[in-house]
C-alpha cells in the first residue's frame, strides 16, 4: 500500500476562495429589482444636509414644517445637541412616511405564505427609532420665556 499524498499547506491556501469582503445592508444583489425605495431613501438621507432638499418639493415643504415644529416645541431656543437630534427625527419621519405610503398603495401586506412584507417590518424600525429621538427631545411643550410688559418698555425706550 502507498502513503496518500496530502497537498501541502501553501497548496491549500492556494486553491481556496479568497475571503469576501462585507457587503452594505442596504445593496442589493445583481440583478434583483428593488422592490420599494425605503433602503435608498435612508442612503440618500443619511447623507443629505436638510438644507440641500429643494424647499418647494413636497418633502422639502414637509421637512421645514416638521423642523420648525419641533423647534418650536422645544422652545425655539434648542441646544446643538437638540438641534442634531431634531435633523434626524426628520429625516426618519420623511422615511417612515414614505415607506407608509408606499405600503398603504400596496393590495396586500401579506404574502402567499402568509408572512408579512420585508417594508413592514423596516417601516417598524423606523417608526421605534423616530419614537426614540422624540422621546429624546421630549415630548412636553417647553415655555417660551415670557417678557413683562415694563421689561418690553424698557427695551423699547433704550433702542428708540
Amino acid at each position: 500500500m502507498e502513503p496518500v499524498a496530502t497537498p501541502s499547506p501553501s497548496e491549500v491556501t492556494a486553491r481556496s476562495k479568497p475571503p469576501r469582503r462585507r457587503r452594505s445592508p442596504y445593496r442589493r444583489a445583481p440583478g434583483r429589482p428593488p422592490q420599494h425605495g425605503a433602503a435608498m431613501l435612508t442612503r440618500v438621507l443619511r447623507t443629505v444636509k436638510l438644507n440641500t432638499i429643494d424647499r418647494r418639493s413636497e418633502a422639502g415643504v414637509f421637512l421645514r414644517r416638521l423642523r420648525e415644529g419641533l423647534l418650536d416645541q422645544l422652545g425655539g431656543d434648542a441646544t446643538p445637541a437638540q438641534r442634531l437630534l431634531v435633523e434626524e427625527a426628520c429625516k426618519t419621519a420623511l422615511i417612515a412616511q414614505a415607506v407608509g405610503d408606499f405600503i398603504l398603495r400596496q393590495e396586500s401586506i401579506v404574502r402567499p405564505d402568509a408572512s408579512l412584507l420585508p417594508v413592514v417590518l423596516q417601516r417598524e424600525v423606523l417608526v421605534g427609532s423616530l419614537t426614540r429621538l422624540l422621546l429624546a427631545l421630549g415630548l412636553q411643550r417647553a415655555g417660551k420665556p415670557v417678557e413683562t410688559l415694563t421689561t418690553f418698555l424698557a427695551a423699547r425706550r433704550q433702542s428708540a
